[in-house]
């Protein structure tokens, strides 16, 4: 009977240390349920933020590819204008050259019928 009573104080104490390591198994179980869940709601949150910004990343591209047509125009027609501005100036500079050349041509006649006008007044 002193076997049996050892035989079972020892099967209680297998049994307590038994159930003790289920206890810890079962706390580590559910604190790897809890990291896992927490896991799962980060992955959830960084999939929207990647989601988020695909799509600022497309917005931005289109805006890109908007203004560099912009651009693209904006430069063309300063270029055109550019050329506009340039014969522009190359037609005042004729211009003014065309008119000295008619002042001088007024001036030359006007000498003259001065001249005219005197040989004609001492007649």
């Amino acid at each position: 009977m002193e076997k049996f009573k050892e035989k079972l104080t020892l099967l209680r104490g297998e049994v307590e240390a038994a159930n003790t390591r289920a206890d810890d198994a079962e706390a580590r179980v559910k604190q790897l349920e809890t990291e896992h869940i927490q896991r799962d709601h980060d992955l959830s949150s960084l999939e929207s933020r990647v989601k988020l910004l695909q799509e600022q990343l497309d917005k931005a591209e289109v805006d890109l590819k908007e203004s560099s047509e912009n651009f693209r125009e904006a430069d063309l027609r300063a270029e055109q204008f550019e050329k506009k501005s340039n014969n522009l100036q190359q037609e005042l500079e004729n211009m003014e050259a065309k008119h000295e050349e008619m002042n001088q041509k007024y001036q030359a006649a006007k000498a003259e019928m001065d001249d005219l006008e005197r040989q004609l007044e001492g007649v």
